[in-house]
């Protein structure tokens, strides 16, 4: 690979250590955790993060040459019967929620870094970094569901229909 712009290696320094942390921190989410399937839903994001690792250290490293890709994420983690089942914990609910957020700021901070990206290879990889962190934002929003769901709040029709027509009027000239 050719050398790296100075602000591809700088962005990617920054992720690793970001990376670092979450991954311990999803270790020890994994300890507390007594839902079968958010433990599932942590070890899954745990082994993409871990490819991320790897794949930015593919592409620092100067000796390596070939074009470097993201393995596809391994949905059949989630797919193993649970074998008894403890019920959701408080824990459960907080842990869920933290990672959640979590996941759709790494995908925030991996698709904001492509676009400052040089290299097409390593802008390539972070934009598919972010639709991975989606992936698992998206599975961290399911479960949350499954327990009682997020605190959504909503505007009545009469106020949505206001704005609408506010916006309708706006741009119909």
């Amino acid at each position: 690979m050719e050398h790296l712009p100075a602000v591809d290696v700088g962005l990617m320094s920054d992720h690793l250590m970001a990376h670092e942390g979450m991954l311990q921190k999803l270790r020890t989410y994994q300890e507390i955790a007594t839902s079968h399937d958010l433990k599932r839903i942590l070890a899954l994001q745990y082994n993409v993060m871990s490819d991320h690792v790897r794949v930015m250290l593919k592409l620092i490293d100067p000796n390596h040459t070939s074009y470097v890709e993201l393995a596809p994420i391994n949905m059949t983690l989630l797919e193993q019967n649970s074998i008894g089942h403890f019920g959701i914990s408080q824990a459960d609910h907080w842990i869920a929620r933290e990672a959640h957020t979590s996941a759709k700021d790494m995908a925030n901070t991996n698709f904001t870094s492509a676009l400052m990206m040089q290299n097409q290879n390593v802008r390539n990889v972070h934009v598919e970094m972010a639709l991975q962190q989606l992936k698992m934002m998206e599975l961290y929003e399911q479960f949350i569901h499954r327990i009682g769901g997020p605190f959504i709040p909503r505007v009545s029709n009469e106020e949505q229909l206001r704005t609408y027509n506010y916006f309708q009027a706006l741009f119909s000239n």
